[in-house]
């Protein structure tokens, strides 16, 4: 997964300078995937340069914060963080449709969410479906492979049913 991807998925949900990005990528993923600040500026500098973000002038307000800038998606921007949100092939890794899930959770519109959720149920069954259900007469380390690879989709698969109730929860009433 490439960082720039991330950026934009985050800045999906609202505009914020590159600290923020930061600091809500830490929020969501911990400090095991904690980004380095240099990097993430760097990563902004490249996709205002591509123009998938705007970099707004610094506002009195932020002066005193470091003079951060707010960044914000342009329609080109937007457009790449939905298609990397949703465009998810079947050699997709689990770990990448986790983040992708995480992302859109946080920060993508609802038609995105909804998107993302649909084609990540429709790789699964599709990886499922791959795999089979035997490895007869297979060595024990495949068969022991195969089994964790169909536990760990199927895993995956009941995280995507449920995460329209993490994105969008019931009331007390509901």
């Amino acid at each position: 997964m490439v960082l720039d991807d991330v950026l934009l998925a985050l800045l999906g949900g609202r505009d914020s300078s590159a600290w923020e990005l930061r600091q809500r990528h830490d929020e969501i993923f911990g400090s095991a995937r904690r980004m380095d600040i240099v990097r993430v500026m760097a990563a902004v500098t490249r996709l205002e340069r591509s123009g998938f973000l705007r970099v707004d002038a610094a506002v009195p307000a932020r002066m005193a914060s470091g003079n951060r800038r707010t960044c914000s998606l342009t329609a080109a921007g937007r457009q790449r963080q939905r298609a990397w949100l949703c465009d998810l092939t079947p050699e997709v890794s689990i770990e990448d449709v986790y983040v992708r899930g995480m992302l859109a959770v946080e920060a993508a519109d609802e038609a995105t969410f909804d998107t993302f959720v649909r084609n990540g149920l429709a790789v699964t069954r599709a990886r499922m479906l791959a795999l089979g259900d035997d490895a007869a007469g297979a060595a024990a380390v495949t068969r022991a492979k195969a089994a964790f690879e169909r536990e760990t989709v199927r895993a995956l698969a009941m995280w995507l049913h449920q995460l329209p109730d993490h994105r969008y929860p019931r009331s007390a009433a509901g």
